[in-house]
């Protein structure tokens, strides 16, 4: 099973986006989650990420419901390194790197994308394609 659905939370277009970060490397990219502070909602889970779940939609938003609890991390961090680092410009992006999967925030205002990427996958990449297409 895999998930694609439509965008319904954020103002950029957020399919363009993940399309564009799919171009760079289709199977590399397993997971596309748009949120805001208040909400979240999964654009699409490749079946790799579904089968962590067992196929179950509900197991895995309850899930991504805990990690959103977390959200705010991302605007907070933002604003810091924003404040401590003046002169380098505006923060647009973090990436986790873990030892089974890449985490890829993209921030634009108070939204976001999330994407899960191949721990090879070159990030730097899916960055660019999914910033030229919010630009």
């Amino acid at each position: 099973m895999v998930v694609l659905e439509q965008s319904t939370l954020v103002d950029f277009d957020a399919e363009a986006a993940l399309s564009a970060a799919r171009e760079v490397s289709d199977d590399a990219v397993h997971l596309c989650v748009e949120y805001t502070p208040e909400e979240f909602h999964t654009l699409y889970a490749d079946e790799l990420t579904m089968s962590l779940y067992g196929g179950d939609r509900d197991e895995m938003d309850d899930h991504f419901e805990q990690v959103h609890s977390y959200v705010h991390v991302d605007f907070t961090e933002r604003d810091l390194f924003g404040d401590v680092f003046r002169s380098a410009g505006e923060v647009r992006s973090f990436v986790t790197y873990m030892d089974y999967v890449t985490l890829v925030r993209v921030l634009v205002g108070q939204q976001g994308l999330l994407f899960t990427t191949d721990p090879d996958a070159d990030v730097t990449a899916v960055v660019d394609a999914v910033e030229d297409q919010l630009n």
